[in-house]
């Protein structure tokens, strides 16, 4: 791109960010790598933001969202209603929250079944511009693009508290230019959390990049795209597989007694889903949480040896560093945290694993723990890597 160009873009996304004021809907599709996990439609106009956000996991399930503007573009009361298909649509939805933003308090008003939620409903205090959280992860693309509309981004950040239904501390969203044609979009709730949108020159999102979040996602705008036939689809297959979609990365647990010493391990499994993972999703020399979601647990109720290296009985968090010939296995006295959470000053020891190619690929990542000789062998194998390391009980 040319410093001319990269120059014009700059003062059209700067000067102009409400331009891309219309009736005609915008459509956004988010992927898992091959899989759809979201799709989201919404239309903007001079004083109102009106969508569907429609999420795949862990339930298929519709977010109606209806936003009223200011004169600045800033959103002033957000009205979000959650159904799931299966459910009369003419009943009250599975849980409506409806938020009213002043100068510095949120009043939030929740219903789950037409039923006040007192214990969710309540204020929020914050400083500066506000902006509500749409669910979880993959979030609204819509409302991105609004804050991007209000903020009017040139060449500083913009800060935006996070509100949300329930209790806690309000996090909060920074937006960042990071080019002519890119901003970022950072989350204080999750250190590290950053997502890189394409932005054209009327300020509409084009695309947006989570894969350097734990979603790994990544969504872009689309001309067009039957939303319902989409929703009425998933609901379809959603029955077939007895109600529920599961979780993207469903938990599980593995035991086993090695000598006596008896072993789990709780942990979250991630799919393939047509991606290269390891020196992609899962960078080389780099700590790896291991799975997804909840940071790994390992519980043994005797001391174990790996090689020199003397593990005692109790509870850990455990996390690798995968190289191409071999890795790290690291064994952290922190437990409980999330999958993001990971100190090094919380380390107990390192030890080697062993690495190999496998074939055919493992589509969905598996620890297994198995008695071998006289000891046991731990084993972490995705896509088309196995790393191991053999132990005894001491």
């Amino acid at each position: 791109m040319s410093a001319k160009f990269a120059s014009a873009a700059f003062l059209l996304f700067a000067a102009a960010p409400l331009a891309a004021q219309s009736s005609a809907p915008a459509y956004i599709v988010t992927r898992l790598g091959v899989d759809t996990v979201a799709v989201e439609r919404y239309v903007r106009t001079n004083n109102k933001l009106e969508g569907d956000l429609l999420l795949r996991y862990p339930r298929v399930r519709t977010i109606h969202y209806v936003a009223d503007l200011n004169p600045q573009g800033q959103i002033r009361t957000l009205t979000t209603s959650t159904r799931r298909p299966s459910t009369d649509p003419k009943g009250p939805p599975v849980m409506q929250t409806v938020t009213r933003f002043g100068d510095t308090l949120a009043v939030i008003e929740v219903q789950r079944n037409g039923q006040a939620d007192t214990a969710s409903s309540g204020r929020k205090t914050y400083r500066g511009w506000a902006a509500p959280m749409i669910g979880v992860e993959p979030t609204s693309y819509g409302i991105y693009e609004q804050l991007l509309a209000g903020a009017k981004l040139g060449r500083d950040s913009v800060s935006y508290a996070l509100v949300s239904a329930g209790g806690g501390a309000v996090p909060a969203i920074i937006l960042r230019r990071r080019g002519a044609d890119s901003v970022s979009f950072t989350s204080t709730f999750f250190p590290g959390w950053t997502e890189v949108a394409r932005v054209d020159s009327r300020g509409r999102i084009v695309g947006i990049d989570a894969s350097a979040t734990t979603v790994k996602t990544v969504a872009e705008r689309v001309p067009n795209i039957d939303f319902d036939n989409v929703v009425k689809s998933w609901a379809a297959t959603e029955v077939a597989r007895g109600g529920a979609m599961g979780q993207m990365s469903p938990p599980d647990t593995v035991k086993a007694t090695v000598g006596g010493a008896n072993l789990a391990v709780a942990y979250s499994r991630p799919l393939k889903r047509g991606r290269v993972i390891f020196g992609n999703i899962v960078p080389w020399n780099q700590v790896w949480r291991t799975g997804a979601n909840a940071a790994t647990m390992f519980t043994t109720d005797k001391d174990l040896v790996f090689g020199s290296t003397v593990v005692p009985a109790g509870k850990y968090t455990l996390w690798t560093v995968p190289t191409q010939s071999g890795g790290k296995l690291i064994f952290n006295s922190e437990t409980g945290q999330w999958g993001t959470d990971y100190h090094a000053d919380k380390d107990f020891a390192r030890v080697d694993l062993a690495g190999k190619q496998v074939s055919p690929p493992v589509d969905q990542f598996v620890i297994g723990v198995v008695p071998q000789g006289t000891g046991g062998l731990m084993s972490f194998t995705w896509d088309d890597r196995q790393y191991t390391v053999p132990f005894r009980v001491k």
